[in-house]
């Protein structure tokens, strides 16, 4: 009996969690709608799966980061949308017209894009555990970035890749349309999470000065 008990809790813990991700996955996607609003439901979707990670009320999570971060998160992704969106039209233009010699150009543009958008990524998923001003957001990203470059980029690139579908190959964006919906997000944000987990761990503590994880500088607080 003791044993089927415990076959039976790890099964529904298994479709309580499954059903968590898939509803933060889901909570993610409709507060990105208005898409000035994606860089803070992105962190607050790491901050959901942190909590669930932990087992701890994941909504609550996802919300309280929502609200307390939104001014703040909100005004990193405008900034860094300005600064990358000239390089992605740039991209595109080149791309579209291949005049004489336009390949250089264009590996120079897609690799200025990929380092700014994994340094977007890379601030929100930081944000979503320590909270810090505008600017040490910006510095402390781009040191992880260039710290954990395969990381960071690989995280960027998984993160990103339906909004590359759906210029780039509209159709495969279409036909994954249920992927995107049930867990996609989720799924590479876990897989973000567990990637960084030791990078931030040893940047707590070189960096941050933090001896603990509890534990937290005035301007930085571990959530």
């Amino acid at each position: 009996m003791n044993k089927t008990s415990s076959a039976a809790s790890k099964v529904f813990g298994l479709i309580d969690s499954l059903a968590c991700l898939i509803g933060l996955n889901l909570l993610f996607l409709v507060c990105c709608i208005p898409l000035i609003t994606v860089g803070a439901s992105l962190t607050s979707l790491y901050a959901g799966l942190r909590a669930l990670i932990k087992k701890q009320p994941c909504f609550r999570a996802f919300f309280k980061t929502f609200g307390s971060g939104f001014v703040r998160i909100t005004l990193a992704w405008v900034l860094m949308a300005l600064v990358t969106a000239p390089v992605v039209f740039n991209a595109a233009t080149l791309l579209y017209y291949q005049v004489d010699g336009f390949l250089p150009a264009l590996v120079l543009s897609v690799l200025i894009c990929l380092v700014l958008v994994s340094i977007a990524t890379m601030a929100f998923l930081f944000y979503s555990r320590f909270e810090c001003t505008l600017l040490q957001l910006f510095k402390y990203a781009g040191t992880l970035a260039v710290s954990y470059p395969v990381r960071s980029l690989c995280i960027a690139a998984l993160t990103w890749l339906p909004v590359v579908l759906i210029f780039l190959a509209p159709s495969v964006f279409l036909l994954l349309g249920l992927v995107w919906l049930l867990g996609y997000f989720a799924a590479v944000s876990v897989a973000a999470i567990w990637l960084m987990n030791l990078p931030f761990a040893s940047f707590a503590y070189k960096t941050l000065g933090m001896d603990a994880p509890k534990q937290s500088p005035s301007s930085d607080t571990d959530r």
